[in-house]
């Protein structure tokens, strides 16, 4: 069953929506999963639920209640500045660890723990995750030994030997990102019609995509459409 379903971590941002595709081009059957975790900034969830009606896939909202109380990071408090780095603000947890004041800790066991407890019973074995490794924000939940670990104790936990996490972003840059959303066809869909900025913001649209501009994430996602940019107007000269 796993080269046949899958079960895609839809947040409604560039990777997820990114990996969207990825799987509509590679499984028949491809069911979206979002989380609601009363994140900052609620147009992520609006984003998700209409891309996925664009995309005519099947989409649930889970609601995740707790991490507001787990600990003190920017998405999930808005009293935390997400522009700050993590020594200047009240997310403890990162600061020891030299994480950025955005990283919710658990928050992808959880989620992905959730997606695969979702789509594991229906026949979904495949959970398809936009995980970066190489993004500055260097969370410890996006890398490989991670989401090695983890597939290998939900096969165990779930009695599930085939199981698999297809992350096609886990060792991608952001300028490959958008080469892969170019590929699949989805450029100008995964450029307009994602949110990714830490602020909310979407009044403004640059040639990046929405958002303010100055958030981490979305100089993380400028910085990557820069490089995809002068990657592709190269190519085009040579």
């Amino acid at each position: 069953m796993s080269t046949e379903a899958s079960v895609v971590c839809l947040s409604g941002g560039q990777d997820s929506t990114t990996c969207l595709y990825h799987a509509l081009d590679r499984y028949p059957r491809v069911h979206a999963v979002s989380f609601d975790y009363n994140q900052r900034h609620r147009v992520e969830l609006e984003c998700a639920a209409a891309i996925a009606a664009a995309a005519g896939v099947e989409h649930i909202v889970m609601r995740v209640e707790p991490f507001a109380q787990l600990a003190d990071a920017s998405l999930t408090n808005p009293a935390i500045p997400s522009r700050m780095d993590a020594a200047d603000t009240g997310n403890t947890y990162a600061r020891q660890r030299g994480l950025p004041s955005s990283f919710v800790p658990g928050r992808n066991i959880i989620f992905l723990g959730l997606a695969a407890a979702f789509g594991v019973p229906r026949g979904f074995e495949t959970l398809v995750a936009g995980v970066c490794s190489t993004d500055d924000a260097g969370y410890p939940d996006c890398r490989a030994d991670f989401v090695d670990s983890l597939q290998q104790t939900i096969r165990i936990g779930m009695d599930c030997p085939g199981f698999v996490i297809d992350a096609p972003l886990l060792h991608r840059t952001k300028a490959e990102t958008w080469a892969m959303a170019d590929e699949l066809g989805v450029l100008e869909l995964v450029r307009t019609a994602t949110h990714t900025c830490y602020e909310g913001v979407r009044a403004e649209l640059h040639e990046w995509g929405h958002g303010c501009g100055a958030c981490p994430a979305c100089e993380t996602r400028a910085r990557g459409w820069a490089e995809f940019s002068a990657g592709t107007t190269t190519d085009a000269a040579g």
